[in-house]
């Protein structure tokens, strides 16, 4: 993990000169200290307003719909091995977090089961995470560790998501989280049944509060054209 922004900074602009640093959401080569350009911005489906939150979660952050550019670039994140989409999301999501005065000790992320992370390489929401805490200041703690034989999410119903969730993840016995203000950080949310359970484990573990913040989270799309979306909430 790098130790600054400014660090991180640096380190995006000397690989740019090899690798062109490119929109998450269009794959357009962008100046290494843009994140995203701004024509895929203009469009792109923000979630807005408070978000209800899923149970045992204090506040429930979301920055956009999980659909068109976004479930692209999320993908892309998750399973095209290309860990840029990552910077983009944090810096939406501090500014989200910013916006809504988010009080936090530490970012909890939702670690990945074993077979996920051997695939991909390495963790999307730590890595989430560890480029949000630059930018919030807030330090990332591995508090959740995840126990063998926990399922993929996406292959389960929406009943057996949580019962998964509550058996498959675990605390650290060396995170000290109690009394913690918790900000649990992912990717995507679905049904919130990940985020429940974790928020549940977490709070029998002694945290003080447990609140979550995500880039993205499915809904139903009644209507979409280039310009807008008419998005209902699932």
């Amino acid at each position: 993990m790098f130790s600054s922004l400014k660090n991180y900074e640096r380190y995006r602009r000397i690989v740019s000169l090899i690798a062109p640093n490119r929109c998450p959401f269009c794959g357009e080569i962008t100046d290494s200290r843009r994140y995203w350009c701004g024509e895929c911005y203009r469009y792109l489906p923000f979630a807005r307003g408070i978000m209800p939150p899923p149970e045992n979660i204090s506040e429930f952050f979301v920055c956009c719909f999980y659909i068109g550019s976004v479930r692209d670039a999320v993908l892309m994140l998750k399973y095209g091995g290309l860990s840029y989409p990552a910077d983009a999301f944090a810096l939406m999501m501090s500014e989200r977090l910013t916006d809504a005065e988010v009080k936090a000790d530490i970012i909890v992320p939702v670690p990945n089961c074993r077979r996920s992370l051997l695939r991909r390489g390495f963790s999307s929401s730590e890595l989430i995470a560890e480029r949000l805490s630059m930018r919030i200041g807030v330090p990332v703690v591995s508090a959740l560790g995840v126990l063998r034989g926990k399922l993929e999410q996406k292959t389960l119903s929406v009943s057996e998501r949580r019962e998964n969730a509550l058996c498959g993840f675990i605390v650290d016995k060396n995170a000290y989280v109690r009394g913690k203000r918790i900000l649990i950080v992912d990717d995507v949310s679905t049904t919130g049944s990940t985020l429940s359970a974790v928020g549940e484990i977490l709070l029998k573990a002694g945290a003080a509060d447990v609140s979550a913040a995500v880039f993205a989270k499915t809904a139903k799309i009644t209507r979409c054209s280039k310009s807008r979306y008419t998005i209902r909430e699932r």
